[in-house]
Formats: C-alpha cells, sequence, structure tokens
C-alpha cells in the first residue's frame, strides 16, 4: 500500500474512523462525492454501520475505536453520561421533520387528540433506546401521561423499525401484536402507504429535540484538529453540491441504499439538513459583524433533551451544562475560511395572525400540555415566585420546540360560586398570558379562557377526593393547530 501511495496521486491520507448507522441524514458522509473530496483534503472515511447500537457505539468510542461517532443529542446525552462525554459536538447534521413517526390503528386515538394515547390498555411497540423511546418518552413528559407512568405492561421492545413494521404488518389480522408503532423511515412511508396505518405522531410536530450531531473524540480534537477542519470544511462542500444538483442526489441516494427513487425523495423531505451557515448562525449562535441573525438552538436541544431524561428517570441531568460538550471553533474557523456562498439566514419562526373567537372555536385541540401548579402570591392575582419559574419553562417549550402551534390558556377553579370563579379562572388565564407575552411570545398566539370549575380534572384510579379537589385549581396550556382545508 506504501508503495502504491508514494508512486501515485494518492498521497498520505488520514483514515477517519466514523460510526453511525443506516439513517439516511448520514448518507453524505458515504456519498461519492465525499469519497472524491475527502482523500483531496488528506483524509478518508471508514463508517461502521452498527445498526443503532447506541450504547455500545459509545462504549467503542470511549475507548478510542473510533475517532468521530455521529447520532441524536439526547443518545449521546443518555449513552455518554457513564463515560463523562469523551467527545464534543463540532456541527449539527440534521433534524428529523417526520423521518420519525408513531403510526397506529384508527381507533387508538378516538378524540384525534394526542392525550388519548394516554391508555395503558394500549399496546406501543418500538425500538429500544433509541429516538423511538426517546419519541415515546417525550409524550410522556411534555403531556403527562400518567397513566403509562404507572406501569410498563403497555411496553413492547424490538430491536428495530423493521421489526416494528413486520408486527404491525401482523397486526392488521392479529391486535394483540400491538396497537401503536414507533417506526423511522423507509418504515413510516411503508406503513402508511401498504398498511395504511394513520399517522399518530411525528417528529414534524415538534422541533430541537431529535437533532443529529458530529461527536469528535476530544483527544482528537487535540492531537488532530487540521484533520477535524479538513472534514468539516469538505462536509459542508459536499452538502453545497448536492443541494445544487438534487437530482444526482435522489438517483445516488436510490443506488446505494436500493429503495426506490419516490420512496427516497418521500424520505428527503422528512430530514432538514443544515449547512454551514445554519450551523454557525442558527445552531450555534456564531456573529458576525454585518448584523446576521443568530440564534444558539444546539444548546437549547441540549437543555430540552436533558429535560426528557430526567423526567425519564434516566440518572440526573439537572446539572447538564451543554457547553462542556460544544465546541464551536471549527465552525467558526471553517466559517472564516471562506467555504460555500454566504447567505442571509433571518428568524424562521412562523408568523401568527390575529383570529377571532370564532376562528378560535373552529381549530382543532391537539393536546394538552403537561400540567404543573401555577402558583400565586397569597390574596392576589400575582404570580409568586414558582409560579413564574414555571411558566418560563412552559415559554421555553412553545417557543423552542411546538414553535407552531398556538396556545389556549385555560384557567380552571375549584367548585363554589358560579360567576365567581369565572372572573377569577379568566383573570388568571389572562395573568399566565401577560407573563408569556414578557417572555417573547406573540400576543395573537395565545388566546386567554376561563372555565371556572366546569371542567374538573379525571379521577385518577385510587386517587380520594381530597386529592382531587387540589388539581382542580389550574392552569393548562392547550396546544391547537388551525385548520388547513
Amino acid at each position: 500500500d506504501k508503495d502504491q501511495i508514494d508512486s501515485s496521486d494518492a498521497g498520505q491520507t488520514y483514515k477517519l474512523k466514523v460510526a453511525g448507522d443506516g439513517y439516511l441524514g448520514y448518507w453524505f458522509l458515504s456519498s461519492p462525492k465525499m469519497r472524491i473530496m475527502g482523500p483531496k483534503r488528506g483524509f478518508t472515511i471508514d463508517f461502521t454501520d452498527d445498526g443503532g447500537a447506541y450504547s455500545d457505539r459509545l462504549k467503542k468510542f470511549n475507548k478510542g475505536t473510533y475517532d468521530c461517532i455521529v447520532l441524536p443529542i439526547n443518545s449521546y446525552l443518555q449513552h455518554g453520561k457513564q463515560y463523562r462525554y469523551p467527545g464534543v459536538i463540532i456541527a449539527a447534521i440534521s433534524e428529523s421533520k417526520g423521518a420519525d413517526a408513531l403510526v397506529g390503528h384508527e381507533d387508538v386515538m378516538p378524540n384525534n387528540k394526542i392525550n388519548d394515547l394516554n391508555n395503558n390498555n394500549l399496546k406501543i411497540v418500538y425500538t429500544s433506546e433509541s429516538p423511538s423511546s426517546f419519541l415515546i418518552d417525550l409524550l410522556i413528559t411534555d403531556f403527562d401521561f400518567d397513566q403509562l407512568r404507572k406501569d410498563d405492561l403497555w411496553r413492547k421492545e424490538v430491536g428495530s423499525s423493521e421489526e416494528a413494521y413486520e408486527l404491525a404488518k401482523k397486526s392488521l389480522k392479529d391486535r394483540s401484536k400491538g396497537d401503536a408503532f414507533v417506526m423511522w423511515e423507509p418504515e413510516v412511508s411503508k406503513a402508511i402507504n401498504k398498511l395504511k396505518l394513520k399517522k399518530l405522531w411525528g417528529s414534524d410536530q415538534f422541533k430541537g429535540y431529535i437533532v443529529d450531531v458530529f461527536v469528535f473524540h476530544r483527544d482528537f480534537v487535540l492531537n488532530k484538529p487540521d484533520v477535524v477542519k479538513n472534514f468539516l470544511s469538505t462536509y459542508f462542500r459536499v452538502i453545497d453540491y448536492y443541494v445544487a444538483n438534487k437530482e444526482e442526489m435522489i438517483k445516488e441516494m436510490s443506488n446505494m441504499t436500493r429503495i426506490p427513487k419516490s420512496a427516497v425523495s418521500t424520505m428527503v423531505n422528512n430530514i432538514d439538513w443544515f449547512d454551514l451557515y445554519e450551523n454557525a448562525y442558527q445552531q450555534f449562535g456564531i456573529k458576525d459583524n454585518s448584523g446576521t441573525f443568530s440564534q444558539d438552538r444546539i444548546v437549547s436541544s441540549i437543555l430540552a433533551c436533558s429535560n426528557i431524561l430526567q423526567h425519564s428517570g434516566k440518572e440526573d441531568y439537572s446539572s447538564m451544562d451543554p457547553y462542556r460538550i460544544l465546541n464551536s471553533s471549527f465552525l467558526e474557523n471553517v466559517l472564516n475560511s471562506g467555504v460555500g456562498n454566504k447567505k442571509s439566514i433571518g428568524d424562521s419562526k412562523k408568523q401568527f395572525e390575529a383570529k377571532t373567537k370564532e376562528e378560535w372555536a373552529k381549530m382543532h385541540e391537539m393536546g394538552t400540555m403537561r400540567v404543573e401548579p401555577i402558583t400565586f402570591q397569597s390574596g392576589t392575582n400575582h404570580l409568586d415566585y414558582s409560579g413564574k419559574e414555571i411558566v418560563d419553562r412552559v415559554s421555553k417549550l412553545l417557543k423552542n420546540n411546538y414553535p407552531n402551534y398556538r396556545v389556549i390558556i385555560r384557567g380552571h377553579t375549584s367548585p363554589g360560586d358560579q360567576k365567581a370563579n369565572l372572573e377569577l379562572s379568566q383573570k388568571r388565564a389572562e395573568i399566565v398570558k401577560d407573563e408569556l407575552l414578557q417572555q417573547g411570545l406573540n400576543d395573537v398566539r395565545v388566546l386567554p379562557q376561563g372555565v371556572g370549575s366546569s371542567k374538573p380534572p379525571k379521577q385518577k384510579a385510587n386517587e380520594s377526593f381530597r386529592a382531587l379537589r387540589t388539581r382542580m385549581s389550574r392552569v393548562e396550556f392547550i396546544l391547537m393547530e388551525e385548520n388547513t382545508l
């Protein structure tokens, strides 16, 4: 090999050892263009597909078997903790926007609300220790699925998305195989189109949770920074090339994955890849002198995923410091080297228009978020410190993770004088709205609604009336979808 390299144009290259799986979001690493451009920049990529074995991937990464791993943020947080996070995130790869989904039979969600899934009589099939299991944890946490917290009888773990699909197929004749199934592409599209199952919930309905990243080993970053820089600049050049030549990209993806081009096109639409400038300005919050809009979404994603893992009982993440697992210096370096054509990155958040109460009434109630006791100062309608903290957490969820929904703030009271209760519940809903507006939410996105004691919470199994009564006075946050028909 050495004689061949020394006597040819191959030159001396570093073999970059990368581990991941067959997720289409990682395709650019093994693409024909990367195989051409990489050696010219002094590296080749030795990619190991471990089939989604995150625990084993982190174990080997910690030992130095791999220089770099690619995986979702939540998987790195969960499986890297025991090794004190041996690598740093240098860039975001992509975000799933429908590539991961929960599909099921029509009768699973009779009211077409996500809270219908809070039913431990259902059998939910998912791949353990994967984005599938995180999708379930997310639902349980953000929408307070107390019935699913009670026991694990509803859980059915499998080894892959393909196994989940096969059980879904068998469930058409035998419902004991499962009621709902968490999958990723291409099984999601197959389940919807071939099995005629219904999409119940998917990664296109939230943001900032399922984000895949490049994680380079800390030793490698310190000892071979030039290889990291050359890899990153080449990767973004490859991205730019295929964005400009999408038909070629679809064809090559189809050839390499042996998936029909029509199916590949659907899968591509369910993945949002981040280029250099989206990484720099939107994900890592790098600022320049031109006044380009910047956000540090990667930090928000780390904190949001930590919160889900914390509430799911997967160890303690309360002291998680996002900046200890981030390194933005390589992005800054590549950005300053002039790679790619600079483009304007603006604030891409959804713009909401004012709606009448009649128009609000026609919207679809998607689901009720986790309810926490919002407390007020004694004898007043002013939020106390704890109440403000809770509203602040809800505000971050609405801005970072559920930015495309309108919100009804529904105030409730304990039984009593009907007129007085309606006035009190309306006033407190308006106070919570005012606090959300101070946190930056759009006024027309939020509707305060007081209902007094007319909608008491459902009594839980073995719950005393006294305990139920303490839950009656509350504030709920209800996500609303506009009817697109």
